[in-house]
């Protein structure tokens, strides 16, 4: 069963003094700097503090650490993030707002590392996540340790990016703003000895100065919890918000999502799914138009009016997305949902907030049709877990998606701006059980063969440990 309140790692008071050369005077000393740690170093972090001779440390923002679950072996060092940090300043220009907080993280990031410097810790190599600011001043503590930077975005002002959705066309302000949020990335890459990105896309953002020095570093999935399982079941609560299990298993019941409208049904009774159902299913951090939400919420009545008896497990929070807020300090779940509401049958809609990775699981493995959409920006772990599942797939026509999947082989494309198409290609899915098998089944062999932990554990380590010895990775082979 899976633990309800995992066990958190305890906020130190203070650095510990660390050996000089690891546990047991061998082995990496590795540095991981997040402000929300694990996240994409979940398992190469893993795999180095499994050994023994390894000292591995995590320094992260405190309040997030107490909520993460411990990864054995780790040493966790939290920092407070000061209040200034946590909220932009109203007479800082808007297009530097974000920098200016980034830089009080940083600063209080630098604090502790000088702290842990003092205490003799000097790090093999550092790998740190620089959009929040934490790698602005790590290059002043440690001016020799090889710094490896995870590069997930470079804002492009005249990328496709910002030209993508009609319904929120880009001002010239908008431009101005996305070349100013390049700031802080762009200081923690020139100070980095070496930068890795997940994908090709993500690595083609990158400017050429960048990219000359970046390796295809993709995080990973467990291919061995996603997988298909034809028992698969998922347990809804007799309340519209509450939270799901897994058949077996709890979990965290603190998620993100806001109440859903007073006019939404409450679910009266329990209710068990299973692949006996037809289940279409979407995952997403925020459901927001970033995420392609608009499109499949009007989807919804299309489909339910040819095939009535499909539910529709839809999992993401109401805030904190990637695009631009609601208006009105509404949310986008409910504004689509409003906008259907006389057209869909609701009670047959089941929104789940944030779930743990092993309710996830379920609802992969259940899904007779799983709806990624995404603008051209970076790919969610959701669509490479759903492949890995043999979940039959509805993927967006854009760049991300066309990276890990070919229309037709391992998914169905669909536009992202067209709800009749993403109805049309999970009818087809419902409908045809063979074609929802063959597709299902060549996306699990390419997440086993391209996206696996197993396939790239070796090249991460590839790189730390070069970056260890003082040398030079090879470049990024794009063709990855």
């Amino acid at each position: 069963m899976v633990s309800r309140r995992p066990p958190r790692p305890e906020k130190q008071a203070g650095p510990k003094r660390f050996s000089p050369s690891g546990k047991h005077g061998k082995g990496l000393k590795l540095l991981f700097i997040h402000q929300n740690f694990p996240a994409q170093y979940f398992h190469i972090a893993l795999h180095y503090a499994a050994d023994p001779a390894n000292t591995v440390v995590a320094v992260g923002e405190a309040a997030n650490l107490r909520q993460r679950q411990a990864l054995p072996g780790v040493i966790y060092l939290g920092y407070d993030l000061p209040p200034a940090a946590q909220a932009p300043n109203a007479h800082t220009h808007h297009y530097v707002r974000r920098h200016e907080m980034n830089v009080r993280r940083g600063q209080a990031v630098a604090r502790l590392l000088a702290q842990m410097r003092e205490q003799g810790f000097d790090p093999d190599v550092i790998c740190v996540h620089p959009d929040w600011g934490e790698a602005l001043f790590i290059r002043l503590i440690w001016p020799q340790a090889p710094i490896l930077a995870y590069a997930e975005h470079y804002d492009d002002p005249n990328g496709p990016l910002l030209d993508f959705d009609p319904a929120f066309p880009a001002t010239p302000d908008m431009r101005c703003m996305a070349l100013a949020a390049n700031a802080t990335r762009a200081i923690s890459f020139a100070d980095a000895t070496h930068l890795q990105t997940p994908t090709r896309f993500q690595w083609q953002k990158l400017p050429p100065v960048f990219r000359a020095h970046a390796s295809l570093l993709y995080d990973g999935i467990n291919t061995r919890a996603f997988r298909p399982d034809p028992a698969a079941a998922l347990v809804l609560a007799a309340q519209a918000t509450a939270p799901a299990r897994g058949a077996g298993g709890e979990y965290d019941d603190a998620f993100a999502a806001a109440p859903l409208p007073a006019w939404f049904p409450m679910r009266q009774t329990a209710l068990k799914l299973t692949r006996a159902e037809p289940v279409v299913t979407f995952i997403s951090r925020t459901l927001e138009p970033f995420m392609g939400w608009p499109a499949f919420a009007r989807a919804i009545p299309l489909i339910q009016a040819q095939c009535p008896q499909a539910h529709f497990v839809i999992v993401g929070r109401t805030s904190d997305g990637y695009g631009p807020p609601p208006p009105n300090d509404a949310n986008w779940r409910d504004l689509y949902l409003e906008e259907i509401r006389d057209r869909a049958d609701l009670p047959r809609l089941h929104f789940l907030g944030t779930v743990t990775p092993e309710v996830i699981c379920h609802v992969l493995a259940l899904s007779r049709a799983h709806v990624y959409l995404v603008y051209p920006f970076s790919l969610s772990y959701s669509p490479v877990e759903a492949m890995s599942s043999a979940a039959p797939l509805v993927l967006s026509d854009t760049a991300p998606a066309r990276e890990i999947a070919d229309d037709g082989v391992e998914a169905l494309f669909v536009d992202f701006h067209s709800p009749e198409a993403i109805a049309e290609a999970v009818l087809r899915l419902l409908r045809d059980p063979a074609l929802a098998a063959r597709l299902g089944q060549a996306a699990r062999a390419r997440a086993l063969a391209r996206y696996g932990r197993d396939v790239w554990l070796p090249r991460w380590k590839g790189v730390i440990e070069t970056l260890a010895r003082g040398e030079t990775p090879g470049k990024c082979d794009p063709r990855l």
